[in-house]
């Protein structure tokens, strides 16, 4: 069953997350702590435009999305990277993460993301035991958050060109020991499907399988989480896997509408080039980006986003 959420979020101090969580470096700056390792974030920070959002609601007896435009501010606060998020009424607020790569970070320990939510019974509640990642991949960034709101998992995906007035960031960071990337399955998981040319985007739930072969893991998923790809090679890693290049994916309606709304005149299927994606783990979660081209005709550029978190975060 099908519906829209109206979201609006925040994020306040709360007890470390269960499950992996990670450890704060107490430093008063990023590359503070001599005890971590050091990465140089190429991650752009300053203000982001021509943002996307999708807000995945699933319960028992509710499944639905929402979302909108809006814009994204990166700033370095503390031992963070803060993401402002303007996207009224869908999502606004700041989420903060901790750097983990070059080009990744993951929820910052000892934050919960609060959400208010107008659903079909009109409740309101506060998502609570949260994960998520922030992922630079190719020319796009990628921002994905989940957490628990009255027994619903509450998953916000948010995507947005960097602007070509923004530099790479340079800043040194300590990290804290990367989580490896492992075989197996993982689940519950939503995903996040839309392109630049329509309003109208896709999602669903299901859960991901990981296995490994020659020296590549592979993330395999059912029409459930989404029919677009289905599988993906990534490079093993023990942080963030990149896309093996030179892959086929395909998009069934890649402009959204299904059948049953009446003829198109866009293609029924098309076939994604110019594919860049990553995946990175956070301590029991699996966070999977990617963004590839089509035809105009096809709706131009597609962003796919899935996101797995273990029952009860």
């Amino acid at each position: 069953m099908n519906a829209t959420s109206r979201l609006l979020g925040a994020i306040i101090a709360a007890a470390c997350i269960a499950c992996g969580a990670r450890t704060s470096t107490g430093s008063s700056t990023l590359g503070s702590d001599s005890g971590a390792s050091s990465v140089t974030l190429t991650i752009p920070l300053g203000s982001y435009s021509g943002c996307t959002s999708s807000m995945m609601t699933v319960s028992p007896h509710f499944e639905g999305t929402s979302g909108g435009d809006g814009t994204i501010t990166l700033v370095q606060e503390n031992d963070s990277v803060v993401a402002t998020l303007a996207f009224a009424p869908f999502a606004s607020g700041k989420v903060a993460f901790t750097p983990t790569s070059a080009t990744s970070a993951a929820f910052a320990a000892g934050r919960s993301y609060d959400v208010e939510t107008v659903d079909f019974k009109g409740s309101n509640a506060t998502a609570t035991e949260t994960t998520g990642s922030l992922s630079l991949v190719g020319d796009t960034l990628f921002i994905s958050v989940h957490g628990q709101s009255a027994g619903a998992d509450v998953t916000g995906y948010f995507h947005c060109p960097v602007p070509a007035s923004l530099p790479p960031t340079g800043v040194v960071t300590n990290a804290p020991p990367p989580v490896a990337l492992t075989q197996g399955g993982f689940g519950p998981c939503t995903s996040s499907v839309g392109g630049t040319n329509t309003t109208l985007s896709g999602g669903g739930s299901g859960s991901v399988t990981v296995t490994e072969s020659a020296g590549n893991l592979s993330a395999t998923w059912n029409d459930d989480v989404t029919p677009v790809c289905k599988s993906l090679e990534f490079t093993a890693s023990n942080d963030t896997a990149t896309l093996v290049p030179g892959q086929t994916c395909s998009v069934q309606r890649p402009c959204g509408p299904p059948p049953s709304l009446g003829p198109s005149p866009a293609p029924s299927v098309a076939t994604l080039t110019s594919t860049a994606g990553s995946m990175t783990a956070d301590g029991h979660s699996l966070f999977i980006n990617l963004v590839g081209e089509t035809t105009p005709e096809a709706c131009g550029r597609h962003y796919v986003s899935i996101l797995c978190a273990p029952s009860g975060h």
